[in-house]
């Protein structure tokens, strides 16, 4: 059992309210247990691919580069469970960390080399940008424009794989770039600092949500009224379930037919960035979470509990619902870049429309929660 995040108890329900405060209380501890869980579960991963750019490094070569990928690739997919606390004030929106960690879609010529000129980016202009270290990216950062992006995961995917250029699969960058191409020891400069970056941003929002960091996260995000607590944390689901997955990585993918609005595009891995952000949606809501390593970490209440204590059909048509729009998702074929060019009367294209449909009557049925459960700031 993880240790519990140590919470004063709720005050009994009022009389009148329509969902149980203990069962809140119960699931809202639960809520920061399954973020320090799911944050620490991303470090871990984290580390682990930096393992592998080290050894890159030592021994650069194609067995090596080809482990730096794989290992990118498993570490994203842990990652990406932890949107689900995104949107809902929690450390990776306030401390401002999300556009240093996962801001997408990034503008490639500021990073590196492209097709279109061999002499662009941070990595190939010495003149301007002399130092590659951890203070100076981070300053980058957005520099000129929000595409211009000198951190987080879609760099280093892009410093993995470069531009995709590939119909039939990823981008095919050569190991050799970091090896005997122009610019190699500052690319593999950039490479090693962008994965520190990434690990030790890991790291600060794992440890806002550890229950032993009394200092921390936990305790200023239980300073709320209960109410607001359990609407922000649901319009937090509802937000990456709506806005983020079924108009913005969805529905935009389909109108446009473009390969530049996949969210992982370099590596044609965005069905696994679709499917774990369902997996953490689902760790949420029903309070279960199962580690890297195929062991429970936790197994107690989850929002969706809240809301059966108020409405147990309700609750019920939430939970069916919200494995009807996870299955959808996995139906997606992969890679998603060949599904969205597909024809519009084909059974690929028509499966991205079915699982956009599946998660906006998610959204509705979550605001139809809210409005039952009578959730409010103000006083009672």
């Amino acid at each position: 059992m993880p240790a519990r995040a140590d919470f004063e108890p709720f005050p009994p329900t009022p009389e009148g309210q329509p969902y149980s405060n203990e069962v809140a209380f119960q699931a809202l501890s639960n809520y920061a247990d399954l973020a320090f869980e799911m944050y620490s579960d991303a470090v871990r991963e984290a580390i682990r691919f930096n393992m592998a750019i080290y050894a890159f490094r030592k021994d650069p070569g194609p067995e090596t580069f080809a482990e730096c990928k794989r290992l990118w690739i498993e570490a994203r997919k842990v990652y990406g469970r932890t949107e689900a606390f995104r949107f809902s004030d929690t450390p990776i929106d306030t401390l401002e960390l999300e556009i240093l960690i996962n801001a997408w879609p990034l503008d490639e010529g500021y990073i590196d080399y492209t097709r279109a000129d061999p002499k662009s980016g941070i990595i190939n202009q010495p003149e301007l940008y002399p130092k590659i270290n951890s203070v100076v990216l981070p300053r980058l950062n957005e520099q000129g424009g929000e595409a211009n992006l000198s951190t987080g995961w879609h760099v280093i995917e892009f410093l993995l794989w470069g531009q995709d250029f590939n119909p039939d699969g990823p981008g095919q960058r050569e190991w050799t770039d970091y090896t005997t191409a122009d610019n190699a020891e500052r690319r593999m400069r950039y490479l090693v600092t962008a994965t520190e970056i990434l690990r030790s941003h890991l790291v600060r929002v794992a440890d806002e949500w550890s229950p032993f960091n009394y200092d921390g996260h936990p305790g200023e995000f239980f300073l709320r009224r209960p109410s607001r607590i359990i609407r922000t944390a649901l319009r937090g689901i509802a937000a990456l379930a709506g806005k983020e997955l079924a108009s913005e990585r969805l529905a935009a993918a389909l109108r446009s037919k473009s390969q530049e609005d996949e969210h992982s595009c370099f590596s044609d891995t965005t069905h696994n960035d679709l499917v774990a952000n369902m997996e953490g949606m689902e760790s949420v809501l029903f309070g279960k979470f199962t580690n890297a390593t195929g062991k429970v970490a936790i197994d107690e209440k989850g929002l969706n509990d809240i809301v059966a204590s108020a409405d147990p059909e309700l609750a019920e048509r939430i939970h069916s619902q919200f494995l009807t729009a996870k299955a959808n998702i996995e139906a997606i074929p992969a890679p998603f870049d060949q599904t969205i060019v597909s024809p519009e009367d084909s059974d690929e294209f028509k499966s991205v429309k079915t699982a956009i449909a599946a998660l906006w009557e998610l959204v509705y049925l979550l605001s139809d929660a809210e409005e039952i459960m009578e959730l409010d700031t103000r006083p009672r």
